[in-house]
């Protein structure tokens, strides 16, 4: 074969490489970039969770300051009487079923 004829069989070939690789690298990128964007928007949704979070503490804090409050929850929660109080816990209905 002669060279011109070796040239036009090659000069195509490396195009089409060339293109092939140049795809295969625009394809890869779009792939991350779209893998990306989901991890982006699930930690999004993780902040908002966090924040709601924290003003519920926040909230929380500023009403174990208040000694009403906290004697209320004590006696909710713990069983905390008066002086001279008997407390009698009731079964829960749903627990017998």
């Amino acid at each position: 074969m002669t060279k011109k004829r070796l040239k036009k069989v090659y000069k195509p070939m490396a195009y089409i490489s060339i293109g092939c690789f140049l795809i295969y690298i625009l394809l890869s990128q779009a792939m991350s970039v779209f893998s990306r964007t989901a991890e982006i928007d699930k930690l999004e949704k993780e902040v908002a969770i966090v924040k709601k979070e924290k003003n519920d503490l926040q909230n929380e804090v500023s009403l174990l300051n208040d000694d009403d409050y906290v004697t209320r929850y004590a006696r909710e929660n713990y069983v905390f009487t008066k002086d001279g109080e008997q407390v009698v816990i009731l079964p829960d209905i749903d627990q017998e079923k």
